[in-house]
Order: structure tokens, then sequence, then C-alpha cells
């Protein structure tokens, strides 16, 4: 029997599903990435298992046991992202950007000497497991100690935001909004850009041009602990003779990629070099079975919500800061 005649096309790379006949006569499905083929055999790469030390597995398939074959989307597809309720996703997303955390109760409490809101305020999300008062006080006690402002993180409309606003929390700079979308509809048929690299380890050029994109005078370790951050994450690049010149990283938590740190350089600009990086942490993200993608913006750039409503992302849910009233 002869290799079905979609295979003539398939290029290494692309996301296929092969059923193979086995010696008993019975077929079985293969849904992995293209490695290579040759005359006789073709070798698939299934998903890696994020929660696994273990290598992803590698299938070598005979040609004439193929039944037939289909190019299959760039990552698995499943539900609308808005099924995923804004609570689960804020937690999901917890560990994507923090440097030192603390529970209470179903609350977070984070700290990172200042460098960025999200890494030192409390995300307030869920039930802290103690009257909000008394989870408040416990807020401010917290940033007192590690010589933060308190802030707390919460989604915007949500009962920690009015029980919070109750006791003279108010909201401080401009809200972020979450948007989303399906990796699979964010991929689409784009082809790999060879010109994107994505490492999983923190690079110095990419940790120099980082600091190009937000200059800073924090402690560079603590700033480099953030960025390590909790693994699996990556991070993707563009680079020219010049250096790099484009960059992104990606966190994967619960099938959910998150998209941060997203810059190109001012000379760069307009070339598609961020897209081609976010596709990268994208397909990264998919061969460790990630299904959706998620990222956060300023409420007010209306210049960023066009560019990424062109992608396919949709509004998923608002947060906002809020900080109690000076004493």
């Amino acid at each position: 029997m002869g290799a079905p005649s979609t295979l003539r096309s398939a290029r290494p790379g692309e996301r296929w599903v092969v059923r193979v006949r086995r010696p008993d006569g019975s077929a079985t499905d293969l849904v992995g990435w293209l490695l290579d083929a040759d005359g006789r055999t073709l070798r698939l790469q299934g998903p890696l298992d994020p929660t696994s030390d273990d290598e992803a597995p590698v299938w070598a398939v005979a040609l004439d046991d193929v039944v037939v074959a289909r190019r299959a989307p760039q990552a698995r597809g499943g539900p609308a992202p808005s099924r995923t309720a804004p609570d689960l996703l804020e937690h999901l997303a917890v560990e994507a950007w923090a440097v030192d955390l603390e529970p209470l109760g179903g609350w977070w409490l984070r700290s990172a000497s200042g460098f960025t809101g999200r890494a030192n305020s409390c995300l307030a999300v869920g039930d802290p497991g103690l009257p909000v008062a008394e989870a408040a006080a416990r807020v401010r006690a917290y940033a007192a100690a590690h010589a933060i402002p308190p802030l707390a993180q919460v989604v915007t409309g949500s009962t920690e935001d009015a029980a919070l606003q109750e006791l003279g929390w108010r909201e401080t700079y401009v809200a972020t909004d979450v948007l989303a979308v399906r990796l699979a509809d964010l991929l689409g048929d784009h082809e790999p850009d060879p010109r994107v690299a994505v490492d999983e380890e923190l690079t110095p050029s990419w940790r120099a041009t980082y600091d190009s994109y937000r200059p800073h005078d924090t402690d560079p370790a603590l700033v480099t602990r953030l960025l390590e951050g909790r693994a699996p994450r990556a991070y993707g690049s563009v680079g020219t003779e010049e250096g790099l010149v484009a960059v992104g990283r990606g966190h994967l938590s619960g099938g959910w990629l998150g998209v941060a740190a997203l810059w190109t350089r001012p000379d760069h600009r307009r070339q598609g070099l961020a897209t081609a990086v976010m596709y990268g942490l994208g397909r990264w993200a998919a061969r460790r079975d990630a299904r959706w993608c998620y990222l956060q913006v300023d409420a007010a750039n209306a210049g960023a919500h066009a560019a990424y409503e062109r992608l396919g992302f949709t509004l998923h849910h608002r947060y906002r800061y809020l900080a109690p009233a000076a004493d």
C-alpha cells in the first residue's frame, strides 16, 4: 500500500493526524509534529507533558502502514477561552510573574522589591479564609514588612473588589485588560519564522534586551529571579547582526500560555517581529499541550488592543489595583 497522497506535501514542523494499521489489523491514530520523512518512514513527535520530566514521545511509522493522514491545527482545540472563569485564570497566572509568594487563604501575597505592580501586590481573588477586613490588614502588614506599598489586585466588578472598596480602598494605576484566544486560532496556518529563536533558559542577550525595554534601578539579581520564574517558561527572540531586536517571554500553566515582555526595538518596528515572536512562543507551548493564550494590556492602550484584536484576541476580563486610603 502506498502512503496517502496528502503526505506528499507534509513539511517538518507541521502537526499531523496519522492513522496507522497495527499488525493485528486494527488501527490507531497518532497526533504529533512531523520531524522528518523519507520514501519509507516518517517520524512524529508527540506533545510533552509539562507536569513530567519525560521527553516527548517519538513514533517511527512505516508509510506502508499509514491508512489515512491529514494536517491538523497547530495546537489542540478546546472550549472558548471565556469558559475559563476569571478567578481560575488569575490563579493559573500567579506564578507567571512572581518572586516571593505567600498564601493568604485563596489570596496570594507577593513582593519583588517594588519592581512592577503585579509582582508587588496581593492577588485578592477568591476566599482569603478570614473576614475581608482582617485580610486587608494582613495585606498591609505584609507590605510594610517587605517595604512596598500596600496594593490589592482584584478582578474588576468582583465581590473582592466591592468588599475592599467598602473598606475605603480605591483604584490606583490604569486598569489592565486580560485578552485571550485559542492557541490554534492564534497560530492558524502561519509557517514558522526562521528568524525566531525560543530558549527555555534566560540568556545574557535576552536579559540585556529586556533591560533596554524596561530600564530600572532594581537589584539585577532580583529581576533575574523574576524573569526566570517558575518552569515551564521560554524566551522568544529575533536577532540580527546588531543583536536581539525583538523579545517576548512565555509561561505555561494549566494549558494556558501567558505572553509578557513582548517588545521590539523602535528602529525595527512595523515589521511583524513581535507577532513572529508570539507565534514562536505559541508553537513552543502547543508542543507542551497548551490550548489557550492570554496576555495583559493597559486598558487605555487602544493601539495595542487593535493589534491584538487582529490576531484574534478578545477581552476575557479586566483587573485593577486598589490601595487603602492614606492614614
